[in-house]
């Protein structure tokens, strides 16, 4: 928009250029390239023979439709650029909005619930547990899989019926092992509804 309107001002101001050589004319209208005196006749192939006062009166016909077109480019022109210009500092606030409107809608999901809802579980710490960091990179590769940024990943898998949790390092002092097993036992039933 910003470029079209720059554009239409730049041409605008080209016929208005033109404009004041043809106005020129309509006070002292040519013939050729000489300037014509009242009571002179102008011949031409084209038009044939025109008087002063008809030279005179179409140099101010064509005068007053170019001012009228290069204005009307020129203003044009301007409306776009200031207009452009608008658009592209609003463009940022509306942007921004979409977003929000877009992160609220997938924060109402049963997704971003469950989300939010793990990473609001708190485990208790014992003495001897499952190692914090290995929980951690799984509840993270579990998450990035909920939030479509990799692939999807369960923290346990069935085969035959039987649900087999991933093995952990115990660790001195770690997560309590039997919160984290309800944990990911919740956790896979949630996922299952989802």
């Amino acid at each position: 928009m910003v470029r079209s309107g720059a554009w239409m001002m730049a041409i605008g101001a080209a016929v208005l250029l033109l404009w004041l050589v043809v106005a020129k004319d309509a006070e002292e209208p040519r013939c050729g390239f000489e300037r014509m005196s009242p009571g002179d006749f102008c011949s031409s192939r084209k038009s044939g023979p025109r008087s002063y006062e008809e030279s005179k009166r179409n140099a101010s016909t064509v005068a007053s439709g170019m001012l009228l077109v290069g204005g009307t480019l020129t203003a044009g022109g301007a409306l776009l650029l200031v207009g452009g210009r608008v658009s592209e500092r609003l463009s940022v606030p509306r942007a921004r909005m979409r977003d929000r409107r877009r992160s609220r809608a997938a924060a109402r999901t049963p997704r971003a619930r469950l989300v939010r809802k793990i990473r609001s579980t708190k485990v208790p710490v014992a003495t001897r547990g499952c190692s914090p960091r290995e929980v951690d990179a799984l509840i993270d590769r579990i998450i990035a899989g909920l939030e479509n940024r990799g692939p999807a990943v369960r923290a346990g898998a069935s085969s035959g019926g039987i649900t087999i949790r991933p093995s952990f390092t115990i660790t001195s002092p770690g997560l309590d092992t039997a919160a984290i097993d309800k944990f990911f036992a919740e956790l896979d039933e949630a996922m299952d509804r989802l």
